[in-house]
């Protein structure tokens, strides 16, 4: 077993910054929490309903909108300077859509319900705007290319930025520069490399989905079914992340490299300006997608994080990173969590916090063509073969076993618990660190292994244990104390937002369909020589 996963042997070490003298710094930091979900009928079935009205519009409202399909909602909260105050807002959401939903529930798992034919999945309707429009041609793009019954599938994203205090001291010690954008960037990109280094360990530890319904793919080598109406993938951790999941061929042949902000700007330059010739197969209709390139737009571009700023108005979301470098990163390896009601519960999060800060805090050497490959060899190991005894990877170009990476990884990340939480055995970080240790130490409390240890003592099939657990989280939600004033801030963000899509077309004259021109895609300035 290696002896340490991450080193510091520079002079220049962060490494040390673990210590008392920094803990409110490392304790500081901001939240926020996206949740996807499909809305299902009595029947487990993909719901064929629109967006109901009540949760306003999916185009302009702040909080709740439509993710691929229409029958999926997606909650996006605002920032937080806590896990707790980011995990309330995403309860008071459920709860405020809970009763609004009628006769139809939130489906628990990632892995989606029972599918209509593809030709039957509506995608978001996002009204008959340039932006609502360009929203529907661009999920019927993503349909054309990796299928719809793929993209219903749902996650969690958790998006953090450490505080700028703590990246002040760590530009001081790295570059030995005051922070800048620059060094900010510099960080974040140093976080993301040691983080997909780790990322087999976490993929064990969250993965949830090893089961799904028949009516979203076919039996092969290595899904089985498991009754009439299921398939299970026996040693399998998350499918959403698996070959048959949120994973691309095409995208795999383009290397987006993580080493510095300006060789990822650059590398999607390439993959958003460039035709691929089998997508110009579908250009038969404008409304098919938005072009033909490898990537439509960034945001299809899949990983497991994200570095991120927030655009401006109509700004490219490359264009952000280029003028204001990273502020944020989107983590987006979590599967839902099929027992907790909003779909993540918060040791997941404390956990994922702690992980974060020891790769920010490690040595993190720039990765190379072979190393990337690794990534997506264990990727591809791990969803599918992680609760295999023997499965191994690569870390740093040595082969391991996914046991002892994530055993070393426990090792190496309890200081950092015990540092948090003041050696509060108590504490939140501890607590998260005990829960996953037990995941660890017997795999039978790990999240794909629960779901299937149900369906057996509950002799159930998915679909039927799915909607058990949608229907109790529904009832656990309608029972939330949600306030008078807080019902009423919901009830007018909803009508507010339906107000500003009105107006938006209103003042485009889109409503009327003779003024609907074809959508035209920004180009990226940074790109516009390629």
């Amino acid at each position: 077993m290696k002896s340490k996963l991450l080193t510091s042997t520079k002079k220049n070490s962060t490494r040390n910054l673990l210590s008392e003298e920094y803990r409110t710094c490392l304790l500081s930091a901001k939240h926020g929490l996206e949740r996807e979900s499909a809305r299902v009928d009595g029947k487990s079935q993909l719901a064929s309903t629109p967006h109901p009205k009540s949760l306003g519009s999916s185009l302009t409202h702040p909080l709740i909108k439509t993710d691929f399909a229409e029958a999926q909602i997606e909650y996006a909260t605002n920032v937080h300077k806590s896990i707790p105050d980011a995990l309330r807002e995403l309860t008071e959401l459920h709860a405020f859509t809970a009763s609004r939903l009628g006769s139809e529930y939130l489906w628990p798992f990632s892995m989606p319900p029972v599918l209509p034919t593809e030709n039957k999945i509506e995608v978001g309707n996002y009204g008959t705007s340039i932006e609502g429009r360009k929203k529907t041609i661009y999920r019927n793009g993503l349909g054309h290319r990796y299928g719809k019954k793929m993209q219903t599938i749902s996650g969690v994203h958790y998006n953090v930025s450490f505080d700028t205090c703590m990246l002040s001291v760590v530009s001081e010690k790295r570059f030995k520069k005051p922070l800048t954008p620059a060094t900010k960037s510099q960080i974040y990109f140093d976080t993301i490399r040691n983080f997909y280094r780790i990322s087999p360990a976490l993929l064990y530890l969250f993965g949830s989905s090893s089961l799904t319904d028949v009516t979203f793919t076919d039996e092969s080598k290595q899904i089985k079914k498991r009754d009439s109406k299921t398939l299970k993938s026996d040693f399998a951790t998350t499918l959403r992340l698996s070959s048959i999941g949120y994973t691309s061929k095409v995208q795999g042949k383009y290397h987006i490299s993580v080493n510095s902000l300006e060789e990822y700007t650059s590398d999607m330059c390439q993959v958003v300006s460039k035709s691929y010739t089998p997508y110009k197969a579908f250009n038969g209709k404008t409304t098919n997608q938005l072009n033909d390139h490898i990537l439509q737009l960034e945001n299809e571009y899949y990983s497991l994080v994200r570095p991120k700023q927030v655009p401006k108005g109509d700004e490219r979301v490359v264009d952000a990173l280029v003028e204001r470098g990273v502020e944020y990163l989107e983590i987006r390896l979590l599967d839902l969590d099929p027992f907790s009601a909003i779909g993540v519960e918060e040791n997941r999060l404390y956990f994922l916090h702690m992980v974060l800060l020891y790769c920010m805090l490690n040595e993190s050497p720039k990765s190379d063509l072979v190393e990337m490959a690794d990534w997506r060899k264990n990727q591809e190991v791990t969803t599918w073969f992680g609760r295999k005894e023997e499965t191994k990877i690569k870390f740093l170009g040595e082969e391991m076993s996914l046991r002892d990476l994530t055993y070393q990884l426990f090792v190496e990340i309890q200081p950092i618990a015990d540092l948090l939480d003041a050696n509060d055995a108590n504490g939140p970080y501890s607590k998260a660190w005990e829960s996953f240790w037990e995941k660890w130490n017997d795999p039978s409390g790990l999240g794909s292994t629960m779901s299937e240890l149900d369906l057996e003592i509950h002799k159930s099939s998915f679909r039927e244990f799915g909607l058990t657990l949608a229907k109790m989280h529904k009832e656990e939600l309608l029972n939330y104390p949600l306030p008078p004033n807080l019902v009423k801030y919901y009830e007018d963000l909803s009508v507010q937002s339906i107000y500003e899509q009105q107006k938006i077309e209103n003042l485009e004259g889109s409503h009327l369909k003779k003024n609907q021109k074809p959508i035209q895609i920004k180009p990226l300035k940074l790109c516009s020589g390629v």
